[in-house]
């Protein structure tokens, strides 16, 4: 039931039970007055005619009025002076015949009473009734008091809550278990309003912080650049990648020369996302290059980092990467992956076929070394002139369009096609077409090409 509704029934109760009682005392109160009236007239009627009839009394010239009665007898009532011998006097006067005897004549009898009896009698009836009509309103401004102060009562609790929560005291409750009607709804509505505004809160922070992150993740990709190499005549080596438009998966690629004619290039991915897996990734690009640099075997540089992530993760983060290292002079490529779920793609400009090379091995970190070592295969082929290899992130597969469509294993290979082609340049512009945004997820690309001439 709505306030109004609960306002207007007990009132609507409260005033017809103080009016019943006020009626009731008004009634009463009214026959005892008209019953003290009549017995003070009768007295006063009595006393007076006695001693008005001691006294000689005679009354003057007036004008009567007749009244019939109950028993048949007219009685005459006027008021006007009456003679005695205590001097003159303003009474009110009845004559009524006294009937006689068949034959003998009526006798006249006279009764005098004071002229103001029951003058005090509209002065005791006023203040009954003002004294009823006072303890009315009386009851009823204490109801309606009441009532206020019941509906106030809630929804200064409120206030205070909601002021509370405006101050950063997030876990007040808003407290309206003694509202009623409109007032109740009020607490619920306002208690989820309050809850969607702490949600909004806490997902602005949130996102602040995902943005955060975020930037701090791509400040860190935009330090963490690829070396910049200068190939042989006849080879050259092109990295691309493709920042995620959020905090993104961490992939990674990187190039460098280890200062023996050795050109290496290697895509990672953490197994983590966000901040620890740019951590992972700059941890796993670190321990690689570091051995790499050192002229290591990709072997011999994956087996090196394996021990030290090992080492230095916790049980479920590792990091897959794939790494082709470059004989320009002898025209060898040593390849190597680490659990990468991504195969390497080798154009063969001869037979002019795309080429699946997937060597076996588990990705860095998860195990400290015996299983990590006997898993590792190293391929070993010969890049003629015009042929190319091909490195991505296992995520390529995932890319997909505004409209739905997945970019899938096709899609990949047609990429690395356009990038044999015509560069990892006009290859990325091609994704992008195919993408309409940025990815959900960094995508790291690199390509090795043999052109057999001087470029």
């Amino acid at each position: 039931m709505g306030i109004a509704a609960r306002f207007t029934l007990g009132l609507g109760l409260l005033a017809s039970v103080f009016a019943s009682i006020a009626a009731f005392v008004l009634l009463q109160g009214i026959q005892q007055m008209g019953t003290d009236l009549v017995d003070e007239a009768q007295t006063e009627l009595v006393a007076k005619t006695v001693r008005l009839q001691a006294d000689g009394a005679r009354r003057g010239t007036m004008t009567m009025a007749a009244h019939d009665t109950s028993v048949g007898i007219p009685v005459q009532t006027g008021i006007g002076m009456v003679s005695s011998t205590r001097g003159e006097e303003t009474v009110k006067v009845f004559l009524a015949n006294k009937p006689g005897a068949a034959g003998t004549p009526a006798e006249a009898v006279t009764m005098f009473a004071p002229a103001n009896i029951g003058s005090g009698t509209a002065t005791r009836v006023l203040a009954l009734v003002v004294l009823v009509c006072g303890a009315l309103v009386a009851a009823t401004v204490i109801m309606g008091a009441f009532t206020a102060r019941r509906l106030a009562a809630p929804l200064n609790e409120m206030v205070e809550d909601v002021l509370a929560i405006s101050r950063g005291h997030l876990d007040r409750q808003i407290r309206g278990e003694d509202a009623v009607g409109e007032v109740a709804h009020l607490a619920v509505a306002v208690e989820r309003m309050v809850d969607d505004l702490i949600e909004s809160q806490e997902n602005q922070e949130a996102l602040a912080a995902s943005e955060a992150e975020a930037e701090n993740l791509r400040e860190l990709r935009r330090h963490l650049q690829p070396m910049e190499l200068e190939p042989p005549a006849g080879w050259s080596m092109e990295t691309c990648l493709l920042e995620a438009g959020g905090a993104g998966s961490g992939d990674f690629v990187d190039a460098m020369e280890d200062g023996v004619g050795h050109m290496i290039a290697l895509v990672g991915a953490p197994a983590t996302h966000g901040m620890p897996g740019a951590l992972l990734m700059a941890m796993t690009r670190a321990y690689l290059r570091s051995s790499f640099l050192g002229g290591a075997e990709p072997s011999v540089a994956f087996d090196a980092a394996n021990t030290s992530l090992h080492r230095d993760l916790a049980r479920g983060l590792y990091c897959s990467v794939i790494a082709a290292r470059v004989d320009t002079f002898n025209r060898r490529v040593e390849l190597v992956s680490a659990g990468h779920q991504a195969p390497a793609v080798r154009w063969d400009a001869q037979a002019g076929q795309l080429r699946k090379l997937q060597p076996n091995g588990i990705a860095l970190g998860f195990d400290q070394g015996p299983i990590f070592r006997n898993s590792l295969e190293t391929l070993h082929l010969d890049l003629q002139p015009g042929d190319a290899l091909f490195l991505f992130s296992p995520l390529a597969f995932e890319c997909t369009s505004p409209s739905g469509r997945q970019l899938g294993e096709s899609g990949v290979y047609q990429l690395a096609k356009l990038a044999v082609d015509s560069g990892l340049e006009a290859m990325e512009d091609k994704l992008r077409q195919f993408l309409k945004t940025e990815p959900e997820n960094d995508l790291a690309f690199a390509l090795v090409r043999h052109h057999g001439v001087q470029v």
